[in-house]
């Protein structure tokens, strides 16, 4: 979580690692409902999402009901927004470049008059609507250490492979402005032209790479002895980090894929159909509101 200005410290949920106990309930209510914010596109109305970070959120939200409505920020607002919401960036560079993220909530207050709880981060995020929404848990007691672990494996054994095969092609579902962004700062961050990235050979050591991955997490999967989730028959808030890597390919076209529309349609049918499977059960709880 990033690190907030003294004047709106008392309205942002200051939550790192775990959520301090909490009473109070969340105030989300179809009248007066929590406020997701996410990556603007120009995919249809119907199924504008995209961003893999925020659909982990988004997936939460539907999951245990909550009402809420989406705010749409064009790449290039995300800065000021978040900073007239008064949080620092989420992180600096080494090249001394700020980033500012998403996804962010604000969650109203159950009180008349008062201040909207303000989160950041994916998994900060879950935990602290876990704790406030308690229906429907995610992250169970004693498993967040998993939970966590399970992140942090994604993230550095799935994430840069798609990094690879489907970031290069994120600006063509952008609008014009966040398509220019995203072009301009991704190639100062990976130091290369995006158009380079994820064609021809490396395309090809990409999908085998990333099939043997998912090969290994097909494997440990199978030792529960049934059921498609990372906890056998129970879904947990990992599996929604997976179901939203898989989004990510699935919204995102492939112009590198021969016969396939999408890298999730290269991928789906792999080790018996586990991630179609997965990716189908998510899609109950794929609405945009």
């Amino acid at each position: 979580m990033s690190k907030l200005s003294s004047t709106c410290i008392s309205r942002v949920a200051q939550i790192k690692g775990h959520l301090a106990s909490s009473s109070t309930p969340g105030g989300a209510t179809v009248e007066n409902p929590l406020i997701l914010y996410d990556i603007k596109s120009k995919l249809p109305p119907s199924g504008m999402a995209w961003s893999p970070n925020v659909w982990k959120t988004r997936f939460v939200l539907n999951y245990k009901q909550i009402p809420y409505k989406t705010v749409w920020l064009s790449f290039p607002d995300i800065e000021y927004t978040l900073k007239s919401l008064g949080f620092d960036p989420s992180s600096v560079s080494r090249t001394g470049k700020e980033w500012f993220t998403l996804p962010v909530i604000s969650d109203p207050s159950p009180g008349s008059g008062g201040e909207p709880t303000l989160v950041v981060d994916s998994h900060v995020i879950a935990e602290y609507l876990d704790s406030q929404y308690p229906q429907r848990p995610l992250l169970p007691e004693c498993t967040k250490a998993f939970q966590a672990m399970f992140g942090e494996w994604a993230r550095t054994n799935i994430l840069p492979h798609l990094v690879q095969l489907v970031a290069p092609q994120v600006p063509q579902v952008l609008d014009d402005l966040g398509a220019e962004y995203h072009i301009r700062t991704r190639e100062k961050l990976f130091g290369r032209k995006l158009t380079e990235m994820g064609i021809g050979e490396e395309r090809a050591k990409s999908l085998a790479a990333l099939e043997k991955v998912l090969a290994t997490l097909d494997g440990h999967i199978s030792l529960n002895g049934g059921g498609d989730f990372l906890m056998g028959s129970t879904p947990s808030y990992a599996d929604f980090i997976l179901c939203a890597s898989f989004m990510w390919m699935k919204r995102v076209p492939t112009t590198q894929d021969p016969g396939f529309e999408t890298v999730f349609d290269v991928i789906k049918d792999w080790h018996g159909g586990r991630w179609e499977r997965l990716h189908m059960w998510s899609e109950q709880f794929a609405e945009e509101k």
